[in-house]
């Protein structure tokens, strides 16, 4: 049986989602030289009376939406307020793995990381939240996350809407639980819907066309979304970017991390309103947020329940009141140029909160490069779920484009370069992705993102060389070389600091040497008794890690 103050927070979201007369928070819009970012505990008001204790970024709760603009470099402080460390991952962008803020990185009570990358990736809707290890849900739970818009000149000339808070809208969709106090549930479901943080929000948009940038940032929850009277909307954009053209729909789905940009015509519709719903009776039994009895309890679980009230007022002076018929050329990487096939497969039992899940039978370990991959390289990765569970597979390191589900090409709304995927129950996916960004000594994940199934282990991690350099940095600004490279037997290395031991991993990030040196600089490690290809040499000395490819022939 449920207790009781989770009873009486149920019971009261649930009575409360019937009168949607709250202003939607429409976040901050910054488009500076620098960025701020203030990570820091708060506490926020979301029902009249009852304050819930919070973490946020600049303010009580979620963040300000970033402005980038492709070309230019963007130059960001994290700066911890937190009594624990914390992190940041930019999810989606294409940067280097030292800035992409994953477990690795720790940013310490009272530090500041300091941020910069160029911005490679086109228009898009992309996001940022916490990574740190063990700890990613619980801070995205208590409100850590914030949504980056990037700008092109590409976007710019497409006649669409684009004023912030007006007629371009940005929608982050969290489901969240509630304890009589006030304070948060943490755990994979809610009984509440937040928008932007916002309980039974409602937004006044203009009768014509508008844009809504779609982000689904729950804990576990995926969501079918679609208006209660079927009202049609086109997507223009997905995880990576805007598509070729728009999709014409009146449904969207997004699991964990997903976002997607949509056209909502509501030309002729003022004094009218719609409202967005969520409509989990539509989702399948293996999917976090169906009716499926073995998942964790949750009020909206398997119901259909509304999301957030669009109030249509009259029309904005310069209006946007069609639909383009096109929208930009997508670049996807060519089959062709496919060097290399991994297969991935999803395997264990357990729930939406719980459960042994493992990537190739493997769980994380910070220590243990997984895959190896050449700068440049196009791969096909195959990944099928044979857990009991639909799993959102999250790569980091760039974008990927979907070839097929079990042979069959990929559903409408999920065109286009994406970095999120949802894998339900015995599917099989295959994904193209090009590697452009090293990881210069701190490796790129790919996990469920599913947050609180990241948090318990399942991750892998990767990294990205350049095999015509051989070398990536580690915790030293001076390189770790290796010479020669390729070699027939034994390599020689120089590193920045007095290593003590060394590692050496295959391709699959399994350790096939290992051994304690005595402190030096310098040394000599023979291969010549392990096979032909490319190899990861890791030196170490207290903290301090270089990390080197090996190419035996």
């Amino acid at each position: 049986m449920r207790s009781l103050p989770l009873l009486f927070a149920s019971l009261h979201a649930l009575a409360s989602n019937a009168q949607f007369t709250t202003p939607l928070a429409i976040p901050p819009a910054l488009d500076e030289d620098t960025f701020d970012l203030v990570v820091d505990d708060h506490t926020h008001q979301f029902y009249p009376g009852i304050t819930t204790n919070t973490y946020g970024v600049n303010g009580e709760f979620l963040g300000p939406t970033l402005i980038f603009h492709h070309g230019d470099t963007a130059r960001l402080r994290v700066i911890n307020q937190l009594p624990d460390h914390t992190s940041m991952h930019w999810h989606g962008l294409q940067v280097p793995g030292e800035m992409d803020g994953g477990p690795q990185r720790m940013v310490m009570p009272g530090d500041t990381w300091d941020v910069k990358y160029a911005v490679k990736n086109p228009a898009g809707t992309f996001w940022y939240h916490p990574h740190p290890h063990e700890m990613t849900a619980e801070q995205v739970n208590m409100g850590l996350a914030g949504m980056i818009i990037v700008q092109d000149e590409a976007e710019a000339a497409l006649h669409l809407p684009r004023t912030y808070g007006v007629d371009d809208i940005p929608v982050v969709v969290q489901d969240r639980r509630f304890f009589a106090n006030g304070d948060f549930v943490f755990g994979p479901f809610g009984d509440s819907v937040l928008v932007n943080g916002t309980p039974r929000p409602f937004v006044d948009l203009p009768a014509q066309v508008v844009r809504l940038r779609v982000l689904n940032g729950s804990n576990a929850r995926i969501y079918q979304f679609g208006f209660d009277d079927d009202h049609a909307f086109s997507i223009i954009a997905n995880d990576g970017g805007l598509l070729d053209a728009p999709i014409a729909t009146d449904r969207l789905r997004l699991a964990n991390g997903e976002r997607s940009e949509i056209l909502v015509d509501l030309s002729g519709m003022e004094g009218d309103s719609l409202m967005l719903m969520g409509l989990a009776t539509e989702l399948n039994p293996s999917m976090p947020g169906s009716s499926y009895i073995l998942w964790e309890s949750s009020a909206l679980s398997g119901i259909d329940f509304p999301v957030l009230r669009i109030r249509v007022g009259a029309a904005t002076p310069d209006p946007i009141t069609a639909v383009p018929a096109t929208l930009v050329n997508m670049d996807p990487p060519v089959l062709a140029d496919v060097s290399r096939t991994r297969n991935k497969a999803f395997s264990g039992n357990g729930m939406v909160g719980m459960g042994m899940f493992t990537i190739n039978g493997l769980m994380f370990d910070m220590d243990v490069v997984n895959d190896t991959v050449m700068l440049g390289a196009t791969e096909k990765w195959v990944v099928l779920n044979g857990s009991d569970i639909a799993h959102p597979f999250h790569i980091h390191g760039g974008s990927f484009w979907i070839l097929d589900r079990d042979g069959q090409p990929p559903h409408p709304w999920e065109q286009g370069p994406k970095d999120v995927v949802l894998i339900d129950m015995a599917e099989r996916v295959t994904l193209l992705m090009k590697f452009d960004e090293p990881t210069n000594g701190w490796p790129f994940m790919y996990h469920c993102h599913n947050l609180l199934h990241e948090d318990n282990m399942m991750m892998l991690q990767y990294i990205v060389t350049d095999p015509n350099t051989a070398m990536v940095e580690g915790a030293e600004t001076n390189a770790l070389r290796v010479f020669p490279s390729p070699t027939t037997s034994t390599v020689a290395y120089h590193a920045p600091f007095a290593a003590d031991q060394f590692m050496v991993c295959d391709g699959t990030g399994r350790t096939v040497l290992a051994q304690q040196v005595w402190p030096a600089t310098t040394g000599v490690v023979d291969l010549g008794m392990l096979p032909a290809g490319p190899y990861v040499l890791i030196l170490r000395a207290g903290t301090k890690v270089g990390r080197a490819v090996i190419v035996k022939e």
